[in-house]
């Protein structure tokens, strides 16, 4: 399944303040991976220091995560992206954490809006940025679907 998520993350060893009293990482902690592992596919979307400097950024609309496996004190969790979907203001982007096994523990999907900072409000993203976003999602989805049901879609 990894081949479908280009962009790997830093794995992350599940530690014991991870873990809640069930026995196994805690569901912020599946939130903070999944999100501290995405700064390089962020980066390659356009959405560095640069970019924010000039007044514009993104916005999280909507995040879902699936549980599927669970990770234990000691083990190790490997992130992987890709884009899904995008429009001129929106991006739908997807996550995988795979064990050390490479099973897969979790899923997640993200909708992303672009923002102008100097309205705080939505707005198109630049020409050049959404050519780039367009490739971006053509190269990742030419290696096929993703192999669990998504919950989040951008509406045509």
């Amino acid at each position: 399944m990894k081949e479908k998520f280009p962009y790997p993350g830093n794995p992350v060893k599940v530690t014991s303040e991870m873990c809640d009293m069930n026995g196994h990482m805690n569901v912020a902690d599946y939130a903070r991976i999944f999100d501290d592992g995405s700064v390089e596919l962020y980066n390659d979307m356009g959405f560095g220091q640069e970019y924010f400097k000039k007044g514009f950024s993104c916005f999280t609309l909507e995040m879902n995560i699936q549980y599927l496996e669970e990770l234990i004190e000691g083990q190790t969790a490997f992130p992987y992206y890709r884009i899904i979907d995008i429009n001129p203001k929106l991006i739908h982007y997807g996550g995988i954490l795979l064990t050390e096994e490479g099973k897969l523990s979790a899923t997640n999907e993200q909708m992303l809006v672009h923002i102008d900072m100097s309205k705080r409000k939505s707005s198109e993203m630049p020409e050049e940025m959404y050519n780039n976003l367009k490739l971006m999602c053509e190269e990742h989805n030419k290696s096929g679907g993703v192999d669990f049901d998504l919950r989040l879609k951008i509406k045509k």
